[in-house]
């Protein structure tokens, strides 16, 4: 897998991310989820037609600066400040789990500049008989079993082949665990911060895919999705839970490929 390129940008308000930018073609943003950000099969794949940038998010990783991010709102002015430090004027937003959340926030905010939408088990419309989980409360194994679709999965032992010392077992699991502690700023406390409210704002194409053993935005969220976004196609893939596009990372592709190119995406 060919390393892709790190790059810093310094955004106003004394914030910097850092982002993970590879392959050729029209631009394409990749907004990650709680669990962190790494150059994954996934990113890999699709650098393969696009030009991917990865930012991390503030506060997480090397990006600096969450203390200048008040809220949701600021964190969406902060990505779009990132849009124009690229020399960006229009993309096709990709976001997982969190970055699925910040993505719909996105193209509800600046319809015009989001060409295509794509949001894989995205976070955000929540409700109080279906809360989101607390990982903070799971053992470091229980974590692994409770975002992944096989426990004995290759994905599985990866993420429980870990350094033994508890504290160092859970940042890695986490990949960062400030990332986490990021995300709690703009997701929790639940119910939501709003997003339903703002999802008929949303007029880009767009492209939702879940893994229907998804555990902690479960498929039930996939339907308020779908009706809060009219022309939103809905995928579910089985055999994946919230880590759909590393445990179906080729269909996965395949999807997004099909959607880009203008053609409806079905569940198999």
């Amino acid at each position: 897998m060919p390393q892709p390129t790190v790059r810093e940008y310094v955004l106003p308000r004394d914030i910097t991310i850092t982002t993970l930018e590879a392959g050729r073609g029209e631009p394409l943003m990749f907004l990650h989820g709680a669990g962190g950000l790494t150059w994954d099969p996934f990113l890999d794949t699709l650098a393969t037609n696009y030009r991917v940038y990865a930012p991390h998010l503030p506060g997480s990783g090397p990006s600096r600066g969450l203390e200048n991010i008040r809220d949701l709102w600021d964190l969406v002015i902060t990505y779009y400040d990132l849009l124009d430090a690229l020399g960006v004027d229009s993309i096709n937003l990709v976001g997982h789990s969190l970055g699925g959340m910040i993505a719909c926030e996105m193209a509800a905010a600046d319809p015009s500049r989001v060409q295509r939408l794509v949001a894989l088990c995205p976070a955000g419309v929540f409700h109080e008989n279906r809360p989101a989980p607390d990982l903070f409360a799971l053992l470091p194994r229980e974590r692994v079993e409770y975002i992944t679709y096989d426990p004995q999965s290759e994905l599985a032992s990866s993420l429980l082949a870990l350094p033994e010392e508890v504290d160092e077992k859970v940042e890695v699991l986490i990949d960062r665990l400030t990332t986490l502690q990021a995300a709690a700023k703009f997701l929790w406390p639940i119910p939501d911060k709003g997003l339903r409210r703002r999802m008929h704002r949303i007029k880009a194409p767009t492209l939702l895919i879940w893994g229907r053993q998804d555990r902690m935005i479960p498929p039930a969220y996939a339907d308020d999705f779908k009706a809060g976004i009219p022309q939103a196609e809905l995928v579910m893939l089985d055999k994946a839970s919230h880590l759909v596009h590393l445990e179906q990372c080729a269909q996965c592709v395949e999807l997004i490929g099909k959607f880009m190119s203008g053609t409806a995406p079905k569940s198999p």
